[in-house]
């Protein structure tokens, strides 16, 4: 692509054309663009959304959630951005797309921008793509960033890595589960929400949060631990309230502050890493690899091939 048709697709989405901004989206996911240099183009305008990571287990309604969250959010004036990471499928390896089915408060707005992608099985269920999907959504004006994981596996961890904020969700059938959670897990939540509270144990649930972190000496006045119902609409307007605060004095939160130069530290490492591997993996050194047969793996340790392989060129 010239220079010339990027630099408007830049500008359509800055103005927050939505067209423009899933181009930008669908480019750097192909490789039709080069994420180095649409990043040096919006990059600088990425700190200015507050980025809220929502995970937690399959079934807890963590897609409900945010669509119960975007009118109360839209009463304030502030524009919202959603990357929700799905299951990809075994075929296509795209996202099988049910999160966004559920999240219908988008439809007709047009300060809401929700995009689907797959986890591509990756750890987690989060990729590099949503870290750049969501400075896309910051670019484009958006002010508050939700980044919704498949809830599985390590998904907590990366979550934590690209956001600003953590909210772990959890359903009052989720207690024996919490029982089996690593405390660091849990610590790694800014916010816990017990959604569907409208069912039993939701109180028990929320002594069994505060029984579990005070366990680990964390204190737990800075956990609020809200309790929502989608049904009711119960506890969903503090939970908003709660999060527009929070975007409201990001730039004198020096907590926000230092994650944000953590990412970017991380960020620079997993650069560096990439670029390193790549340049490494010449195509003589792929031939060895595939040449390799198991009468060389008898008489010689990975080691010693590892060595081999690097004198090569």
């Amino acid at each position: 692509m010239s220079s010339k048709n990027l630099k408007k697709i830049l500008e359509n989405a800055q103005a927050n054309n939505f067209i423009a901004i899933s181009e930008l989206m669908t480019g750097i996911e192909t490789g039709a663009l080069s994420r180095k240099e649409v990043s040096s183009h919006i990059f600088k305008h990425s700190l200015n959304s507050i980025k809220i990571g929502i995970t937690g287990p399959p079934g807890a309604g963590k897609s409900s959630l945010m669509n119960q969250l975007i009118p109360k959010i839209r009463e304030k004036n502030l524009s919202v951005g959603i990357i929700a990471i799905d299951p990809s499928s075994p075929i296509t390896g795209g996202s099988f797309l049910g999160d966004r089915v559920r999240i219908n408060n988008a439809v007709d707005d047009n300060e809401v921008f929700v995009r689907s992608m797959g986890s591509r099985a990756e750890l987690g269920g989060v990729t590099d793509l949503a870290e750049d999907f969501s400075d896309i959504l910051a670019f484009s004006g958006k002010d508050i960033i939700f980044i919704e994981t498949v809830g599985i596996g390590q998904s907590e961890y990366s979550v934590s890595e690209i956001t600003d904020l953590t909210t772990l969700v959890f359903v009052p059938e989720s207690g024996d589960e919490i029982q089996l959670l690593k405390a660091g897990i849990l610590e790694l939540a800014d916010v816990f929400v017990v959604n569907k509270s409208d069912r039993k144990d939701a109180n028990l649930l929320v002594r069994s949060i505060n029984n579990i972190i005070s366990a680990t000496k964390k204190d737990i006045k800075k956990i609020p631990i809200f309790k929502t119902s989608c049904k009711s609409g119960d506890g969903i307007a503090d939970f908003a309230t709660a999060l527009i605060a929070c975007h409201g004095s990001m730039k004198e939160n020096d907590q926000i502050k230092s994650r944000q130069l953590s990412r970017f530290s991380r960020r620079m490492r997993n650069i560096i890493e990439k670029d390193i591997i790549q340049e490494f993996w010449s195509k003589d050194r792929i031939k060895f690899i595939e040449n390799l047969n198991k009468e060389d793996i008898k008489f010689k340790s990975p080691y010693e091939i590892v060595d081999n392989i690097k004198k090569l060129k």
